[in-house]
């Protein structure tokens, strides 16, 4: 494509060099410029790409987007044959160029795009189970993998991709029959524009509770980077929001979307006005224009009745009917590491779930009560966690005590220390807790500390493994080592070799 059609509707406030000479491919990986690339110079958390602007005229670049226009001079771009592109910032304009790369994908699907704390990932099955129903072929782009329909379409990199590669797999899911597209769209890519310029149809709103925050460093930030995607919908979008949580309706109050409200509130475009929550699964009944709509999902817990409300909602916003998408919902039976349940084969259930904030180990945390209530049995909330190295500290001792007030047993662990030391982790969670002996264990081995749960587990009782969920490896000092809790759990109980 020439550069001059890439780069429509793209603001560029200054160009030095030939804007009539054919571009290849786009790419914002200096590594990766080959003859005929247009190399765009992204700003990271850790690397610049202006640092490798040299690097990449040498492998061949025909042309340069850059945002900071004293790294090189003109006279070296000139002597190279090589073209730049001086514009406001090459996030958003890689987003824009890559859209006119592969003739704007995201126009030719139905697009959903799911933000929040917590629900995001079950939130996107839940809606791709549904639109599947309805006979849609539906790509999904989430943080335990990408799909479309229930096909590994490629591995997953990020929660949401880079939006050269969003585009690209969306104009590739769209050769393979996809005609929809349902992501979830994490805080760090709305700051980071990976998302710029996608016309999502229907924008979910979960909840916003204190995570990222070694990010974003405030809640309002957070918050800020959050209400991005709501701001940028158009007129004929639908804002799906819940009206339950604090933030829901600061959220929409700027947006140009239609506002459409899910939870228990009365105020609720769907109300949820009947729930029960049990072992087996969870039981709601939605109010939608006078009528009742009920569900029957093998989910657990009360923050699955809003995942599956939400998910209702978005549906229903969609344009599909209620009761195709009450019966869909019902349809969906686990998500990986999300809540999700071994049976132990002796007496006890185990459950492993990646909460990793305090309001999600909370939550998770009280479906186990919920549980063990409505199962009306004896039984006690044995819970293993840790927290993540190199991320927001303030959460630990909070997450500490949250665990020490809903469990009976807390053995406190390592999760992914990164580049942090394990020991002083486990301290700082441990500075939240009062208990110790047979209440509160430390244990900073993963391993043991899941086979040390299981030894210690009754009839009747529930382990929570919870920090991990779907992940399959620890990092420890920058390298991934495989590590499952499941497979932990298999092996312990003998159910594996």
């Amino acid at each position: 494509m020439k550069l001059n059609e890439l780069i429509k509707n793209v603001s560029v406030t200054e160009v030095v060099g030939d804007v009539d000479r054919e571009i290849t491919e786009i790419v914002y990986d200096s590594r990766k410029v080959k003859e005929g690339s247009l190399f765009v110079a992204l700003k990271g958390t850790q690397f610049d790409g202006h640092r490798f602007i040299v690097d990449a005229i040498g492998s061949g670049a025909s042309a340069v987007a850059v945002e900071d226009n004293s790294i090189v001079n003109d006279d070296y771009f000139l002597s190279h044959h090589t073209t730049k592109l001086f514009v406001p910032n090459t996030r958003r304009a890689l987003a824009l160029i890559s859209a006119n790369f592969y003739r704007h994908p995201a126009e030719r699907l139905k697009v959903v795009g799911i933000t929040g704390t917590n629900g995001k990932t079950t939130s996107t099955y839940l809606i791709k189970s549904t639109l599947q129903s309805a006979g849609e072929r539906v790509l999904l782009v989430g943080t335990i993998n990408y799909l479309l329909n229930d096909e590994p379409f490629e591995a997953a990199t990020h929660t949401t991709p880079e939006s050269f590669d969003l585009n690209r797999m969306m104009a590739s899911a769209i050769e393979q029959k996809a005609t929809c597209a349902v992501m979830e769209v994490s805080s760090h890519s709305l700051v980071m524009n990976r998302v710029y310029g996608i016309p999502f149809k229907v924008a979910v709103f979960t909840n916003l509770t204190q995570d990222h925050l070694d990010f974003h460093r405030t809640m309002e930030e957070y918050f800020k980077a959050k209400k991005i995607l709501f701001d940028n919908l158009s007129s004929t979008s639908a804002a799906v929001v819940n009206i339950d949580d604090e933030y829901g309706e600061r959220i929409i109050a700027d947006t140009h979307a239609t506002k459409v409200f899910y939870g228990f509130d009365s105020r609720a475009d769907f109300q949820i006005v009947k729930s029960s929550f049990g072992v087996e699964g969870t039981s709601i009944v939605i109010r939608y224009q006078g009528k009742e709509y009920s569900i029957n999902s093998k989910l657990v817990g009360k923050f699955n009745a809003y995942n599956l409300a939400g998910a209702f909602a978005a549906a229903v916003s969609l344009g599909y009917s209620p009761s195709l998408a009450a019966a869909a919902l019902g349809k969906v039976e686990n998500v990986k590491g999300r809540f999700e349940r071994v049976d132990s084969g002796k007496g006890f259930l185990v459950v492993v779930d990646y909460a990793h904030s305090p309001d999600s180990l909370q939550k998770t945390l009280q479906a186990a009560r919920e549980i063990l209530k409505s199962a009306g049995r004896d039984g006690r909330l044995i819970t293993v966690f840790g927290c993540g190295g190199n991320r927001d500290r303030t959460k630990r001792s909070k997450m500490g005590k949250i665990s020490e007030d809903l469990s009976n047993i807390t053995i406190v662990t390592s999760d992914n220390p990164r580049f942090e030391d394990p020991e002083a982790i486990v301290d700082e969670i441990l500075s939240g807790m009062n208990a110790r002996d047979e209440k509160v264990l430390r244990i900073v081995d993963r391993r043991e500390a899941i086979h040390e749960s299981l030894k210690r587990a009754r009839p009747n009782d529930i382990v929570v493994l919870a920090g991990k969920g779907h992940e399959n490896y620890q990092d420890v000092k920058g390298i991934k080592h495989h590590f499952d809790d499941r497979e932990e759990v298999e092996k312990a109980l003998g159910l594996r070799s």
